[in-house]
């Protein structure tokens, strides 16, 4: 390395892209300088990859705003046209489009950056469910830097931020050894439909009284599903609509019950299942409309997240047939 790569987006340029656990070593000293800054009531207004150095020794610094140009391209979408101005949550969301050009080389401009609630997340590994939550066009719905700045942190190790401030609580988890961000939740189902969670736990008909240890079981990795087609048997409107009432109450009580109950293919699509239904509590269904024809089931619900905001979703589950019980093979949010 040379004595410095002056400006992320040389490094970028010459070195090439990096992995999710680089990149987030990379820019969790920019995230903590950001989170003290806003700590103080300030916040920067000109975060893009030339206000981010590096020095000699590989680290990243956030350049004072003073001696850098804002870039359009890193602006955040403003709802509320002018109106209100929300700097906090503008560097936020200018630090997750920073974090998707150091492991993509995709900038925000041009239509670069994917939509919430779409696949286009998903080959920045764990940083996506972050990245996305930072990227929601209401500044109102994004975390916290400080917030960005334990999520990176609780992944990548690192020492914590020494200038006093409080560490996040309540929206972070660490499951497995990594964080999951409780307040991916805040995002709801929406989110995660596409590699994570909302998952079902249906009712099981009658017979399906093997339970979820069986070999049979959607979770056993051993039988594949048979696919829609070879389990065409007729399902009512009624057990359409049961099937939904009871895979949301399932699923908020017991989310490991309720991951059984999706297709093998559904649960590799769904790695942050169990993480997202912890965090959702109180799920009510509002309205149900069952469509017998196409195996599936649409349902508005409302449920509770930590620190006590609630969230309404609109989802549609495709549901097919194993035997004498109902799988969830694929589901949509709106």
């Amino acid at each position: 390395m040379s004595e410095y790569d002056a400006r992320l987006a040389d490094r970028v340029r010459t070195r090439g892209v990096l992995g999710p656990d680089d990149a987030a070593r990379l820019l969790l000293p920019v995230a903590d300088a950001l989170a003290a800054l806003h700590a103080t009531g300030a916040a920067h207004g000109a975060l893009s990859p030339t206000a981010v150095r590096i020095e000699g020794e590989g680290r990243a610094v956030l350049v004072d705003r003073a001696v850098v140009a804002p870039d359009p391209s890193y602006t955040a979408p403003d709802p509320s046209a002018g109106l209100r101005a929300h700097p906090a949550p503008d560097d936020v969301w200018a630090f997750a489009a920073l974090l998707r050009f150091v492991t993509t080389g995709t900038s925000p401009h041009a239509g670069q950056l994917p939509t919430a609630g779409t696949n286009g997340f998903r080959d920045i590994g764990w940083l996506a469910p972050i990245t996305e939550l930072a990227l929601l066009a209401d500044p109102r719905e994004r975390p916290s830097m400080a917030e960005v700045a334990a999520y990176l942190r609780a992944r990548v190790g690192g020492p914590a931020p020494s200038d006093g401030r409080r560490r996040p609580s309540g929206p972070l988890l660490a499951i497995g050894g990594a964080a999951v961000i409780v307040g991916l939740a805040l995002v709801g189902a929406a989110l995660l439909f596409l590699g994570p969670d909302d998952e079902p736990a249906g009712r099981r008909p009658a017979a399906s009284s093997t339970g979820p240890d069986r070999s049979g079981d959607a979770g056993d990795g051993r039988q594949e599903e048979p696919a829609p087609s070879e389990t065409a048997d007729a399902v009512s409107a009624r057990e359409l609509e049961e099937f939904a009432r009871d895979y949301v109450e399932l699923a908020s009580r017991d989310p490991e019950q309720g991951f059984r109950l999706l297709t093998r293919s559904y649960q590799q699509q769904s790695p942050r299942y169990r993480e997202v239904w912890s965090a959702i509590d109180d799920p009510r269904i509002l309205a149900i409309t069952p469509d017998p024809l196409a195996m599936s089931v649409s349902y508005t619900y409302r449920y509770s997240l930590p620190g006590g905001r609630t969230r309404t979703e609109d989802i549609t589950l495709r549901l097919v047939r194993r035997g004498e019980r109902l799988l969830i093979a694929g589901a949509s949010a709106r």
